[in-house]
């Protein structure tokens, strides 16, 4: 960067100015890092190191200064590239040279701030409330977005899968404002986002677990739970079985899926999903009463469904095992 900041300060928010008037093939095509999102994203890191070794440096206050103010022009940037790439069909250059960027930098810190979180603060908003209506939402989840970084146990375990554990950070926050907030409208962002994110999960299994985990509750949860708007789990995962299984029967990816679902939020929510807090629930639900086939009963049915499988599953779990 220029040692003159005041100048690189005004340059940049000119280039910011005036994103929108180049084309997207000029903003993510990639020539190595040479392109203007490789250099973008490359400014954004030396940017933020500068930015936290000043942090907390009295003598450094206006040099910290300005590079919080470039780094506010940079997020900009950033943000706009990104949405373009995936509002123009840009997205397989994008990501190609976001994700060796942040792979290049994941472990990159400063006095226990991590790149990485800053980096995915701008874009996990960015992806999570456009990619749904993204022209190659289909081409972006199966191919271009890392199969390392979407959240899955076997990733959730590995220490060196950083951003996926940043990016379940970043979804369980945003997931819960949305579920908080809840209109009676489907959520079509958040159904997208928490069916891919996390592709070894049964859809519909894993988003109720959400809406018990993050739906306002008061004085009596499961009641609270139940008559709080579901904007979350409308979206089956299609699976292309060998076999017809019949009427009435799930098949062998389905169980899978199910069984991944429990253990993923078995990991994730050890407390809220213990055995004696199951117990609970289940009391409680069977405690309710509502009007025959009214949406609440069929609620609370769905609820006490999944925990009293999902206890079966823990207390399985929990078994000391024979050696």
């Amino acid at each position: 960067m220029k040692k003159n900041l005041s100048l690189v300060f005004k340059l940049l928010s000119d280039f910011d100015n005036f994103v929108g008037n180049r084309s997207t093939a000029c903003l993510i095509w990639p020539e190595g890092m040479k392109g203007i999102i490789g250099i973008i994203l490359e400014w954004d890191f030396e940017v933020w190191a500068k930015e936290y070794e000043y942090l907390d440096k009295e003598d450094k206050l206006m040099e910290w200064g300005d590079y919080s103010n470039i780094s506010r022009i940079l997020d900009s940037i950033f943000r706009q590239i990104a949405l373009r790439a995936l509002k123009d069909r840009g997205s397989s250059s994008f990501f190609r040279s976001f994700t060796a960027h942040a792979e290049k930098y994941k472990e990159e810190s400063i006095s226990g701030h991590y790149y990485v979180d800053t980096l995915f603060t701008t874009f996990h908003i960015v992806f999570f409330e456009n990619i749904e209506t993204s022209p190659d939402r289909f081409a972006i989840w199966d191919h271009y977005f890392p199969k390392e970084w979407k959240v899955t146990t076997g990733n959730f375990k590995k220490k060196e899968n950083i951003i996926s554990r940043v990016l379940l950070q970043y979804f369980l926050e945003w997931a819960e404002r949305r579920i908080w907030q809840a209109k009676e409208e489907f959520d079509k962002d958040l159904n997208d986002v928490s069916s891919n994110l996390f592709p070894e999960t049964d859809p519909i299994l894993w988003a109720r677990l959400l809406i018990f985990l993050f739906s306002p509750y008061g004085e009596n949860r499961m009641k609270s739970v139940i008559e709080s708007p579901w904007n979350l789990g409308f979206i089956v995962r299609v699976r292309i079985s060998r076999f017809e299984e019949g009427p009435g029967k799930i098949s062998e990816e389905q169980r899978s899926d199910k069984i991944n679902t429990f253990e993923l939020a078995y990991l994730l929510f050890k407390e809220q999903f213990s055995r004696d807090n199951l117990e609970k629930h289940i009391e409680s639900l069977k405690n309710l009463k509502y009007q025959e086939e009214s949406e609440e009963e069929e609620k609370r049915i769905r609820l006490l469904n999944i925990f009293t499988e999902m206890i079966d599953f823990v207390r399985e779990k929990e078994l000391p095992h024979s050696t």
